[in-house]
């Protein structure tokens, strides 16, 4: 006969399995959508309430974005105990999202003067010793994931408080939210996303969909519309970057390699630099339009519908929003 707690244990064992294969945070993020729908419709009543306008909305966006993204890795991260090798990449790239989270917390916290409103140097002192005792709780299980956090944290406190150059969303931001899902995509059971050789179509589009949303960001604002290539040359191009995309995609279903998705996401960079260079001219916003939906994909992914709210706001924020089929075009 078979013990109570060996069928306990067994069975405890098969739900969390099945709940790492199966697509969690697709449930979540369906389930939340009359939530953001709500945040959508109410946005401009939010915006007023918290005192938001259009020359500080891109520095508050940053600041609400990133300080959501920095506490989710520190308070519901993941447990290195799942790290399956023994030298990962996974400590060390956790640690550049917190330094870089951090410094831009910090650098939006002072140029927005919430630094002033966060109360005397006693209670300063005291929210920089609760971030570095959840840093150092986030690695806990490894002494050295611990220092590694805390001194993550400490770093970019510092780096934030001296650097004098604005922290833009684009492109720091942008990078920020694509390393996330990167690390997510390279030990997704770490963060509860599921398991690496099981993961679905469904996981995987997502990944794809947020890498989309991410390098769109950064051709559409830093390439300008020259109208410069030969449109036969044009075509060519275009079609041979669609093929390479389209077999990297294939590539990466089959796979779910971390290069594989790099590759991607760079193929998918290069089509949409050769579209933009040869059109007259492109949305104004679409670029702001992409990070907005690059929030919200990250938000879903890692099951945190705060920073899914925030990118909903900023989508809501936009007088002029560029319509799907000029996305395709990129395409």
């Amino acid at each position: 006969m078979l013990k109570e707690n060996f069928i306990a244990t067994t069975a405890l064992s098969s739900f969390n399995n099945a709940a790492l294969c199966s697509p969690f945070f697709a449930t979540v993020g369906l389930l939340t959508l009359p939530l953001l729908w709500i945040v959508y419709l109410y946005a401009h009543d939010f915006e007023s309430k918290f005192g938001w306008d259009n020359r500080t909305i891109d520095n508050k966006i940053g600041f609400w974005s990133t300080l959501f993204l920095s506490l989710w890795v520190m308070l519901c991260g993941g447990n290195y105990a799942v790290i399956r090798d023994s030298i990962s990449w996974l400590p060390v790239l956790v640690g550049v999202i917190l330094f870089v989270s951090m410094s831009v917390v910090v650098q939006k916290s002072i140029q927005l003067d919430y630094m002033k409103k966060i109360g005397g140097a006693k209670t300063r002192l005291f929210v920089f010793f609760m971030l570095v005792l959840m840093a150092g709780a986030a690695g806990w299980g490894n002494a050295w994931t611990m220092l590694l956090q805390i001194s993550a944290v400490v770093c970019g406190i510092i780096f934030g408080l001296c650097v004098r150059k604005n922290i833009s969303l684009v492109p720091v931001g942008v990078l920020l939210f694509l390393l996330m899902s990167v690390v997510v995509l390279m030990q997704p059971e770490f963060f509860r996303f599921g398991q690496l050789g099981n993961l679905t179509i469904v996981h995987l589009l997502a990944i794809v969909i947020t890498g989309f949303f991410g390098i769109t960001a950064l051709t559409t604002k830093y390439v300008h519309a020259r109208s410069r290539i030969h449109h036969s040359a044009y075509i060519k191009l275009k079609w041979l970057f669609r093929i390479a995309s389209l077999l990297a995609l294939v590539l990466f279903i089959s796979t779910e390699s971390v290069p594989v998705f790099l590759g991607l996401v760079a193929a998918i960079g290069c089509l949409e630099t050769l579209s933009i260079y040869h059109s007259k001219n492109i949305h104004e916003n679409i670029y702001k339009q992409s990070f907005a939906w690059l929030v919200i994909c990250v938000g879903v992914i890692i099951i945190c519908p705060a920073l899914s709210g925030v990118g909903v706001l900023y989508l809501a924020s936009l007088a002029r929003k560029a319509k799907a089929s000029e996305f395709l075009a990129l395409l």
